[in-house]
């Protein structure tokens, strides 16, 4: 497969009053033509700003990228200039946010907002911009498309806004679309018909997706490999079919013992017990050692990558053979 995108440890840091926030550290993954990859994990884990630091998108102050390349088409956009970083987001790579109702303009109809990029990007006359438009909303299944690029964002569904927002990504037929909780505050329906499209354009238009969601049950059916990340750091990646028979990570374990599974029904979903670590102040060894029943002496070192089969790979001494230690020897209660 052809590489289209490489994340080498990316680290993304905010300045605030308190201290410093360590929101990514040393985040590396790549990406395929046509591959659709998962970044799960808790809120506040990372996975928004890893997507909008590859859109270029922290602001600063406070954020700023302290570390690492994103190589994107032979170029590190880590390294560019905004007139640079213009002719690429939207163009090449789009992103689908995560509250479409915050993310459009209010005070422009949907037709104005789809064409910009049209008249911005390829300088097409407004007529012109406004037609493509048009064939966008069909593209994206919105019924009179005609009718509904002379409307405002209020006065369509959360459904319609977020297909919207997804046609204003698929504009320009971009190489890259990040969808960053696109299903978020949708019915169940409704998420199935958003997660169908993007499915369905990324078949036809060879689009690789980075999509960044909490619901694993849409990653399996959606995804090649999966990310899972835990206080900004990637702890596993896998295949999702390998992921999901053999995850390796206790935290892996916990999210995925979290889901509703219909084959056991009357079983009681189980939570992973605390909570995720204060990133003004992360700790040295494993982030997830507080929470994690299996916490050994050893754990108080920051894990190593280990690499399994199928490219699995996983921050975890528990998967380390280096390891001296076994999941018996745990910590006292109230030690970790």
């Amino acid at each position: 497969m052809e590489k289209i995108l490489s994340v080498e440890n990316l680290k993304v840091i905010f300045n605030t009053y308190a201290g410093t926030v360590q929101a990514v550290s040393d985040v590396s993954f790549t990406l395929d033509k046509g591959e659709i990859i998962g970044i799960v994990g808790e809120s506040g884990c990372g996975k928004s700003v890893t997507s909008s630091a590859i859109m270029r998108l922290i602001p600063s102050p406070p954020g700023q990228i302290s570390g690492g390349r994103i190589i994107f088409d032979g170029k590190d956009l880590v390294s560019l200039d905004e007139k640079a970083l213009q002719s690429i987001r939207g163009n090449q790579i789009s992103m689908i946010f995560q509250d479409p109702i915050v993310s459009l303009n209010p005070v422009l109809t949907v037709g104005l907002q789809l064409a910009e990029s049209f008249m911005l990007h390829q300088k097409l006359p407004k007529k012109l911009a406004l037609e493509k438009a048009v064939e966008l909303l069909k593209l994206v299944g919105i019924p009179a498309p005609e009718e509904r690029i002379h409307q405002y964002p209020h006065q369509m569904s959360g459904g319609m806004r977020q297909r919207v927002m997804i046609a204003m990504a698929l504009a320009l037929r971009p190489r890259i679309l990040i969808a960053d909780e696109p299903t978020t505050a949708l019915d169940v329906t409704v998420q199935a018909q958003i997660m169908e499209l993007i499915k369905k354009l990324n078949t036809e238009l060879s689009t690789a997706v980075i999509l960044i969601t909490h619901d694993l049950g849409v990653v399996a059916g959606m995804c090649s490999r999966v990310l899972v990340m835990y206080a900004g750091k990637i702890v596993e990646s896998a295949p999702a079919r390998e992921l999901y028979n053999s995850p390796q990570h206790p935290y892996t374990w916990g999210l995925l013992k979290s889901v509703p599974r219909p084959d056991k029904q009357k079983a009681a979903l189980s939570s992973i017990p605390g909570q995720p670590p204060d990133l003004l102040a992360p700790p040295s060894g494993c982030a997830f050692m507080p929470r994690c029943q299996f916490a050994m002496e050893i754990c108080k070192q920051p894990p190593k990558e280990t690499v399994g089969s199928e490219n699995h790979s996983c921050r975890c001494w528990l998967v380390d053979p280096a390891s001296p230690y076994s999941p018996g020897t745990l910590f006292k209660e109230g030690e970790a």
